[in-house]
């Protein structure tokens, strides 16, 4: 009775330790980490709403808005020269790949939106690089991407720069033009966007 006892340990003990290896690991999150800059940000307020230094997750279908729209807007940005709703940034996983990614869209009828060198009116989208600035008025934003391999969730980490992001260096802009046509590679020169007179579309 004593050996089947023992017997009957020994083969617990061993599925116990099976189980431990069957144990799914748990996935990383594709991080979007985004360095912040504004020339008066002295004036503490303008990015007073946002949670700086810290991860926040964020489930892969929703749709991440910025822009002054407390109500609406995942992340905040408080200046009067910002739209209720600025752009957008969606989590998608490209056709025929596995890699995770994220495409911005410009809400705003009144400010461009540039990615690096490329030029984004109203409602115009595209995926972003790896690595670049995005910048729309006197803001600016340098991006990168965190690979990851959830598909469940995302985050987005944001902090604030004590120096401007944008270099005058030689760049190819890219002409967006609506979801469904071909980009027009042409050379040029990034430059700081001069600020727009912002009428909120919205308050017309």
């Amino acid at each position: 009775m004593a050996e089947r006892s023992a017997e009957w340990s020994v083969t617990a003990g061993m599925a116990s330790a099976d189980g431990d290896i069957d144990v799914d690991t748990e996935q990383t999150l594709t991080c979007l980490h985004m360095k912040m800059y504004h020339p008066h940000q002295h004036d503490k307020r303008i990015f007073s709403a946002i949670n700086l230094c810290k991860r926040q997750e964020i489930k892969a279908e929703d749709v991440v808005l910025f822009g002054r729209d407390v109500n609406s807007c995942m992340f905040k940005l408080l200046h009067n020269k910002v739209s209720r709703m600025q752009f957008a940034l969606q989590f998608f996983i490209p056709l025929n790949t596995s890699t995770m990614s994220f495409e911005i869209k410009n809400l705003s009828k009144k400010t461009k939106l540039f990615v690096d060198g490329l030029e984004l009116n109203y409602l115009n989208k595209v995926e972003l690089p790896q690595k670049c600035i995005i910048r729309f008025g006197e803001f600016q934003m340098l991006v990168e991407i965190e690979a990851g391999d959830s598909d469940d969730k995302f985050a987005i980490n944001c902090e604030v720069s004590r120096y401007s992001l944008v270099q005058e260096i030689g760049h190819p802009v890219m002409i967006a033009i609506p979801e469904n046509g071909t980009l027009i590679y042409q050379p040029s020169i990034i430059l700081s966007t001069s600020p727009p007179v912002e009428v909120d579309e919205n308050d017309a």
